[in-house]
């Protein structure tokens, strides 16, 4: 025989499931593409810098690096601390090297560990906060989406 009324069971799976629909996050398969945008991005900076054009190296690097990819941030460290496609600052290098290895990435503590001895200890200290401060920037880009905007009415 066809059931044509649901039971409360059945309302209470159905009533679940369109729970779970709805406060399931917006777009599942977004995060893969963007770590696929991400590693796309870093390799058209690798490319430009193959070729001799380490400018568009160091864009290209800096947009992977912005959207919080520890292996750019390292490698836009590197770029500083060669003068590659971007003024020559070991400042600026610590503050990437130094981003990268609060990630976890050893190349980049390593990296941090060699050129602590070519900077003073305030300025190195400075390129920390530095880093911390482009750590907030960039996590404020990747997470502004889900910040509710207001609107004033006035």
């Amino acid at each position: 025989m066809l059931k044509t009324t649901p039971c409360e069971q059945d309302l209470e799976q159905q009533l679940d499931n369109i729970l779970g629909f709805v406060t399931q996050p917006e777009s599942s398969p977004a995060p893969i593409d963007n770590k696929k945008d991400e590693q796309s991005t870093i390799n058209k900076a690798l490319y430009y810098l193959k070729n001799n054009q380490a400018p568009l190296a160091a864009k290209w690097m800096r947009l992977a690096a912005m959207a919080g990819n520890h292996r750019a941030q390292f490698y836009l460290g590197l770029f500083f601390v060669k003068g590659e496609g971007v003024p020559q600052s070991v400042f600026h290098a610590v503050a990437w090297l130094s981003l990268a290895s609060s990630q976890g990435y050893a190349p980049a503590t390593a990296a941090v560990t060699d050129i602590r001895k070519h900077i003073e200890t305030k300025r190195f200290k400075d390129a920390q906060c530095y880093a911390a401060s482009l750590y907030e920037q960039i996590h404020q880009l990747q997470f502004s989406h889900m910040i509710p905007r207001t609107s004033e009415n006035t």
